[in-house]
């Protein structure tokens, strides 16, 4: 066990989200014990129960933080890049932040041990929205309309399938899914959009459409 160090309380609830946010990428969920936590953070499980709860709601401050620091990580809106170029970065950085936390984002997206847990969906499916709209902002779409950004949800799940090939079936390369993401966020930009055009309003269209 780790010597214990005074800390202040804010450094301490820090210091045990690290070790559980390492242990949960490092381990699937139902492996992880708040014992194992406690013992690598170097403090008694009772104060990790204190900060946070119990394992659910500290692997649900994991995911959250999970998804703030992929927010940090997208490029800005205003580098002014070429869109081809703009696309591969995006996709560049995309695929770090997948990488490097794969165990916990599949464990949060397939709800491993959760069932249907409401706020773990909720987490999710927010994250899903921030990262399509910075995405299409950054692509030179600040004010998407309701197709456009309808495209852009269909290609994170499009996302999330190819890097399930690449880094749990191990049928694909990174390099390939790459190139898979890269050209598909093209053609939904340039052509699958455009052509799809402004989803009429039901409300104005009517039954018959016209």
């Amino acid at each position: 066990m780790p010597r214990y160090r005074r800390l202040s309380p804010d450094e301490r609830r820090d210091q045990i989200l690290r070790v559980a946010r390492r242990l949960f990428t490092e381990l699937p969920y139902a492996e992880v014990s708040t014992t194992a936590i406690a013992e690598e953070a170097g403090v008694r499980r009772g104060l990790l129960h204190y900060y946070f709860g119990t394992k659910r709601e500290l692997f649900l401050e994991v995911v959250r933080e999970l998804a703030a620091d992929a927010a940090v990580q997208a490029p800005p809106p205003d580098v002014g890049l070429p869109l081809p170029e703009a696309a591969d970065l995006c996709v560049a950085r995309y695929l770090d932040t997948a990488e490097t936390n794969a165990t916990t984002w599949f464990a949060a997206i397939d709800a491993e041990g959760f069932g249907r847990d409401p706020e773990l969906l909720r987490i999710v499916n927010r994250f899903r929205d921030l990262t399509v709209g910075h995405l299409l902002s950054v692509l030179g779409h600040p004010d998407p309309d309701a197709t456009l950004r309808a495209v852009g949800c269909a290609y994170s799940g499009l996302a999330e399938a190819a890097t399930r090939q690449w880094l749990q079936e191990r049928t694909l390369t990174r390099p390939q899914v790459h190139t898979l993401l890269t050209r598909s966020l093209l053609t939904m930009l340039t052509d699958i959009a455009p052509a799809l055009g402004e989803r009429p309003d039901p409300a104005v269209a009517g039954p018959g459409g016209g």
